[in-house]
């Protein structure tokens, strides 16, 4: 894959080496790149963000991981950078100067940045005006209205303690489109943080708080559930990167919140769409190499996210947004019969799929920590029920076939 691989593989490394060296870079560059850092911050710290430690031990700690505590660091070094280049972050870089990034600071380093973000100079951006469309329950099949109850109830939990820290909230998905299957579908969710939550770390902490707690409706719908809630920002709606969410998407969305237009300001974001591709054929191949084919069911089932989701990855990297559903045919059409067939495995898996039935007490336990519960329920499932054997699943052959797909498709992406 040569140096084209190495350029998206070592992109932050490169452009922070540029920063710290005083080499050339363009500003629009580091700007974009910092809203990407800034948005993956967020997207960890709502959604927990914790150290193992704190995975395991909260609500009694409510620590950030390091993984998350480099990467505010990191963010620093990039503010100093646009402050010398015209743009005010004194306010956030005034908060380092007697803080350290931890579980406690972390939202006030978060709102700081996010506030002096808004206000520096941004290259241009294409408006757009985009509908949200009510989530009726009413068109959902009344026999699956039990299976469905874990929406119903965080559609209630999001409409009485959520609203007041957003501005928007979706779900997304095969559940909104109402093509769900039972036991392999999960629950997708996305939200829009107002300003006024932002702009407040007491708010921001406390929304973390609500949304973790949230997270025990996912794992009613899918034990293996792998991702919280999807986020975006009030701010980044006036320079939105359309790899957080393509604009596609909201056509197929569902508010809890009700019908409302959104406007956008949509910036450039080929490199991005191109290096979130990568990720994706990255991950194929160290699977293959390394020889991962020993997996529990949360990794597994983490791996056919990955296989599904790969046509639409595709799609972007080429510039196309498309909905899930219709990727699939629509990205076919570049490869032979071979190199396509682990997603017609993955597809005939994914209409059988299989899992065990639940421990008891994990839905008990989900109502105080919810990751640590089904983390435990996946650990039981893979002590005593193999779920690779129950769903005839050969891992070893699926990740060679996906490895060979992922090469020849990055192979075809132009950058």
């Amino acid at each position: 894959m040569g140096k084209r691989s190495k350029l998206y593989m070592d992109r932050k490394s490169l452009i922070l080496d540029c920063i710290k060296n005083k080499k050339n870079i363009k500003e629009e560059v580091v700007v974009s790149f910092m809203q990407e850092e800034l948005h993956e911050i967020l997207y960890s710290y709502i959604n927990g963000g914790f150290s193992n430690k704190g995975f395991v031990f909260y609500p009694l700690v409510k620590d950030l991981s390091r993984k998350n505590i480099n990467k505010i660091d990191d963010l620093r070094i990039i503010a100093a950078f646009l402050s010398k280049n015209g743009h005010n972050f004194n306010n956030t870089l005034s908060i380092f100067e007697n803080n350290k990034p931890n579980g406690k600071t972390a939202p006030a380093f978060i709102s700081a940045f996010y506030m002096d973000f808004s206000n520096i100079k941004k290259a241009k951006a294409k408006k757009k005006e985009i509908k949200s469309n009510k989530l009726d329950f009413n068109k959902f099949e009344k026999k699956d209205m039990e299976y469905l109850r874990p929406v119903s109830e965080l559609n209630r939990f999001a409409l009485k303690e959520l609203k007041e820290y957003l501005l928007e909230f979706y779900v997304h998905g095969s559940i909104a489109t109402r093509d769900y299957i039972k036991g392999w579908s999960d629950l997708d969710t996305l939200i829009i943080i107002n300003k006024n939550t932002l702009n407040d770390p007491k708010k921001l902490a406390k929304l973390r708080d609500l949304l973790y707690k949230s997270k025990k409706y996912f794992y009613k719908i899918d034990a293996l559930h792998h991702h919280g809630h999807m986020v975006i920002t009030e701010y980044d709606l006036e320079y939105y990167c359309e790899t957080f969410f393509p604009l596609e998407l909201f056509k197929f969305s569902k508010s809890i919140f009700g019908e409302r237009y959104i406007n956008f300001k949509i910036r450039k974001n080929k490199i991005e769409n191109i290096e979130r591709f990568y990720s994706f054929v990255n991950y194929f191949k160290n699977l293959y190499l390394n020889k991962k084919f020993n997996m529990g069911s949360y990794e597994l089932k983490f791996f056919f996210h990955a296989v599904t989701l790969f046509p639409t990855m595709y799609l972007q990297a080429k510039g196309i947004n498309v909905y899930k559903k219709f990727s699939f045919d629509l990205a076919k059409k570049d490869f032979g019969k071979k190199l396509w067939k682990p997603i017609g495995t993955v597809e005939m898996i994914r209409r059988r799929w299989k899992t065990p039935h639940k421990i008891r007490f994990v839905n008990l336990i989900s109502s105080v920590n919810p990751l640590l519960a089904y983390q435990l329920n996946s650990k039981y499932w893979d002590m005593f029920h193999n779920i690779s054997r129950l769903n005839d699943i050969n891992i070893e052959e699926l990740a060679a076939e996906m490895h060979a797909l992922a090469s020849n498709a990055w192979d075809k992406i132009k950058v």
